[in-house]
């Protein structure tokens, strides 16, 4: 289902120095920060849910809505303890720039099911971990699994 915004509320839009363009880093491209779209990556700015995209798209493959478990708790990480690290900034703005992509390679594979099926389990496992209070354990783990897929072709 796509959101209609301007790219100057979006999330993703930054202005671009010295000229009337905003950059959507989620598309890599320069846009006209007052022309309305129909923007399916439409983020308000400031929305504290979204940018969970390896979650979110085993999440939906499983058929599991946008406020289930898993995708709360990774949310809740991200916000309330990865944010406040000092690495979390950088960490997460890495993640924001890679995963969009990779999530694209998943959905463009023959084996898209095989692929999702795995990162759902793993997932599963990563969110015990938060549960469990290992919350350092947790962001490794998801990154590696994000340095796993991000070798597919």
């Amino acid at each position: 289902m796509s959101n209609y915004g301007r790219c100057k509320d979006c999330e993703w839009g930054e202005p671009e120095s010295g000229t009337w363009k905003w950059y959507c880093s989620y598309y890599k491209t320069y846009e006209d920060p007052d022309e309305v779209q129909d923007c399916k990556q439409f983020k308000e700015r400031g929305s504290s849910s979204g940018g969970c995209f390896l979650t979110t798209a085993c999440c939906d493959y499983k058929g599991l809505p946008d406020d289930c478990y898993e995708l709360e708790t990774m949310r809740k990480l991200r916000d309330d303890y990865i944010s406040k690290q000092s690495y979390g900034e950088k960490l997460i703005k890495d993640y924001y720039a890679e995963a969009p992509e990779i999530v694209d390679r998943i959905n463009s594979s023959a084996n898209k099911d095989e692929i999702l099926e795995k990162m759902y389990e793993k997932i599963t496992n990563i969110v015990k971990m938060v549960d469990d209070g290992k919350k350092d354990e947790a962001i490794i783990h998801y990154m590696m699994l994000l340095h796993d897929l991000s070798k597919l072709k």
